[in-house]
């Protein structure tokens, strides 16, 4: 059971918390400030709550006190479950003594009682604080009890109402709080990438440049410089490859997506076609599901599709007879799920993939892949600059979509992803 309420002057209160009604006590009593002037009524309400009932296990603690004064004395000291209130006392009258309870005690239940039966009064008793209004003559031993217990529960309930809604206010401001921080973290992260890859840019032609008069100056009179001239300008594309990622990967999402129909099929087809032109002695199949249509913006997907083929491409370069599958799915026959995948996906939606049997690479480096400019151990011997898969990342988070993977060393990769999905 739980304790008893507190006085206005509790801890909790202070802190801007709300203490726990108290219906019963431990021991199984309700204590009881009857407030009432009149000692017949008294004499009534006493001895309505003495009488043991066998329906009824609980005991009632009953402390009187005739003035609002006492009242307010009493309140301040000592723990209570329920206050019975008659509204007219020698010290105060009407709605003005409710007031002043509730303004000593605005957690415990009161219970107010008048000689008046006035629905008027009632309801205003009500609106400023009482849980329930009973008529002196009209009040039987059944009609008090319940007008005990309803009071109890009603003011349990809305006290843990308001509490929920004081920490649901808490929740929601430290959640504004950090939304706000986050959102400047990104504005302050987006602008550095911007202004490093877009300034750096200049110095490395300038570099470019530099080698490239001097090799056309110096010609062939020394080969130690000629080879030294070609590593400067070979750490200079790669550089230049590096900014050109990271420019690319700060400008998403900046833009809203230009949503539109897109033909997948037809993108991975163009892109096998072009990759297939670049290295025309590779025997590379593609196996491309024909007429995959979703909605999303064409540029961005592109790029998504052209980082994640490109990766398989480059990851079958060893082999003398590579595939690589692009076409859709739905989770029951995916080979790996993501985290929360019954929460996030529906049953029937789409899921898109790219798979290869290509290099593959250890999934307990998993968590490493969609980390801008980290590679796999196993990505040492293939060029790159680590950037392509946290572009795809972010592009699949615009469109409302997750990304996931699954792979084996030596037996190749398996890129799924999924889109905004309309019921």
């Amino acid at each position: 059971m739980a304790k008893s309420l507190k006085s206005k002057r509790s801890k909790p209160e202070q802190e801007g918390e709300l203490s726990s009604t108290s219906s019963p006590q431990e021991d199984g009593t309700i204590r009881v400030l009857l407030v009432e002037d009149n000692p017949g009524d008294a004499f009534l309400i006493q001895g309505m709550l003495g009488v043991k009932r066998s329906e009824d296990a609980l005991q009632y603690e009953i402390t009187h006190v005739d003035k609002l004064e006492e009242a307010l004395q009493t309140l301040a000291q000592k723990d209570f479950s329920v206050v019975l209130l008659d509204l007219s006392l020698p010290d105060s009258h009407g709605l003005t003594t409710l007031e002043k309870v509730v303004a000593q005690s605005p957690i415990v239940p009161i219970v107010v009682f008048t000689g008046l039966d006035d629905e008027t009064v009632a309801m205003q008793a009500v609106q400023q604080g009482a849980q329930d209004f009973l008529v002196k003559g009209q009040v039987t031993p059944g009609s008090l009890i319940h007008a005990i217990r309803y009071s109890i529960e009603r003011q349990q309930n809305e006290l843990a109402l308001k509490q929920k809604t004081i920490e649901l206010e808490r929740v929601n401001k430290e959640l504004r709080k950090r939304s706000l921080e986050l959102e400047a973290a990104n504005t302050e992260l987006e602008a550095f990438n911007y202004t490093v890859s877009h300034d750096l840019r200049n110095p490395l032609t300038g570099i470019k440049t530099g080698c490239a008069l001097l090799t056309a100056y110096m010609g062939n009179e020394d080969p130690r410089l000629q080879k030294y001239l070609g590593t400067i300008q070979d750490y200079t594309r790669h550089m230049a490859t590096l900014l050109e990622g990271l420019l690319q990967l700060s400008n998403i999402g900046r833009n809203p997506i230009q949503a539109q129909v897109v033909n997948l099929s037809s993108t991975v087809q163009t892109i096998a076609r072009q990759l297939l032109q670049q290295e025309p002695k590779r025997n590379v199949k593609f196996v491309i599901e024909p007429q995959i249509n979703v909605e999303g913006d064409t540029h961005l997907l592109w790029v998504a599709l052209e980082n994640i083929l490109g990766n398989a491409w480059k990851y079958t370069g060893a082999l003398d007879h590579a595939q690589i599958e692009f076409g859709k799915t739905t989770l029951t026959h995916v080979s790996r799920e993501p985290l929360n995948a019954a929460e996030t996906i529906a049953p029937n939606q789409p899921i898109y993939f790219v798979r290869d049997n290509g290099a593959g690479f250890d999934l307990n480096q998993a968590d490493r892949i969609f980390l801008p400019f980290q590679r796999l151990t196993n990505s040492e011997d293939f060029s790159g600059s680590g950037i392509g898969l946290s572009t795809v990342q972010r592009i699949i988070h615009c469109h409302g979509g997750q990304i996931w993977f699954d792979a084996v060393v030596n037996q190749g990769a398996t890129f799924y992803w999924t889109l905004a999905h309309k019921q």
